[in-house]
């Protein structure tokens, strides 16, 4: 069945094989290529954020050495002890809290900060006469070796039997180095 083609039938088929060949290249070439360009701009807006992160890191940890380097011109080095400092602690507590009336110290459980600094708290309360001899051990505990943050400070007068002390209570974290 050898038959000719009429014109409009040949104008039909050359629709047809312009429609197939245009959904070809949409489905098999532009659509893959839109994906790419789409999953390459969204990793490289997730690198350009990654890459912001680190430099604003990076200002913070040459502001932080510039510290350091400031800090040691000043003459104020020191260094963070390694971990499980507490018979050094306890020691050092207990000379400056020589002269109190009465104290107590409770080493609360360390935890650790980004896998190597260990934060060791210690509750700690004291009697003392005045209140200078309280603030002279609270200076010298922030002044200690053992880097420190003191927090959750108290300071009141003893009442009724004890109307002639002054009784402190504070927060003490230490910093210890995880080894």
């Amino acid at each position: 069945m050898n038959r000719e083609l009429t014109t409009r039938e040949k104008v039909l088929l050359l629709l047809l094989a312009v429609l197939v060949i245009g959904v070809g290249y949409f489905k098999f070439v532009f659509e893959p290529i839109n994906e790419q360009v789409t999953d390459l701009q969204s990793s490289a807006a997730q690198e350009q954020s990654e890459i912001d992160s680190s430099i604003v890191q990076l200002a913070q940890m040459r502001k932080m050495e510039k510290a350091v380097e400031a800090s040691k011109a000043d003459g104020q080095e020191r260094a963070i002890p390694a971990y499980d400092n507490s018979g050094v602690l306890m020691r050092e507590l207990y000379q400056i809290l020589a002269n109190t009336n009465e104290y107590t110290v409770d080493f609360s459980a360390a935890t650790s900060r980004e896998g190597y600094i260990v934060l060791r708290p210690v509750s700690l309360s004291f009697q003392t006469g005045t209140y200078t001899q309280a603030r002279e051990i609270i200076n010298a505990i922030a002044g200690s070796d053992n880097l420190n943050q003191i927090s959750d400070v108290n300071i009141r007068y003893g009442q009724g039997r004890n109307s002639n002390t002054v009784q402190t209570t504070l927060v003490i974290t230490y910093f210890e180095v995880a080894q």
